[in-house]
């Protein structure tokens, strides 16, 4: 989730056939509002990444999360990305409690 023009929206990256795409939806109706296709390369290598680190995922992305929420309670995550480093996969996630914001990292091998 990110705020624009000081909005909460849902940004997802699909995958499809080694191309990668941003889908913007709306949290309050769950309709799309924008789809657009990554062309900066730093944006495909980014999501390059987070595939390669999900591909070597043992635990799904809600089981992190799940994890990160009971551990911190009150808070919501509102992010999360997938990292590959030094043979683990983590996830970087990103809560929020009211204004108080703070990140964890969850493993998911």
């Amino acid at each position: 989730m990110t705020v624009e023009d000081g909005d909460f929206q849902i940004s997802v990256y699909v995958e499809k056939d080694g191309h990668f795409i941003e889908v913007i939806i709306d949290p309050q109706s769950g309709t799309i509002n924008t789809t657009k296709s990554f062309s900066v390369a730093r944006e495909v290598d980014e999501a390059q990444a987070q595939s390669a680190a999900l591909r070597r995922a043992k635990l799904p992305l809600t089981a992190a999360l799940a994890t990160a929420e009971d551990l911190n309670s009150g808070y919501r995550a509102v992010s999360i990305i997938p990292l590959l480093g030094d043979g683990e996969v983590v996830v970087a996630i990103t809560l929020m409690k009211g204004e108080a914001i703070k990140q964890v990292a969850q493993k998911l091998n």
